[in-house]
């Protein structure tokens, strides 16, 4: 991998401070979590646990947004150090994702 890109550890902070994140969302997030990463805000007809589900390291630590591959179900998340700075960044892309700003 380019250097800082990669797979992250199950028990990586970055990864732990995201599923807490997630966990704490409302369902109506939650939907906008999967729609951005995903293209859809449905489960897949077999459910969650039939879908692969990738989550990358995308650099270090930075205000960059979190981005996606729709097409390959992969999140593409910085390596932020602060769970609330983790939290902010991916509200802002979860809550921006849709339209490209067109109507």
């Amino acid at each position: 991998h380019p250097r800082g890109r990669g797979r992250y550890t199950r028990d990586h902070p970055t990864i732990r401070a995201f599923w807490e994140v997630v966990h704490a969302m409302s369902t109506e997030d939650k939907k906008r979590l999967l729609f951005f990463c995903t293209g859809s805000d449905r489960s897949p007809i077999k459910g969650l646990g039939s879908m692969t589900f990738v989550i990358s390291r995308n650099g270090p630590d930075s205000d960059r947004l979190p981005t996606a591959h729709t097409c390959f179900n992969h999140l593409l998340l910085p390596e932020y150090t602060d769970k609330e700075k983790l939290r902010r960044c991916l509200y802002t892309a979860i809550s921006n994702a849709e339209g490209f700003g067109l109507m």
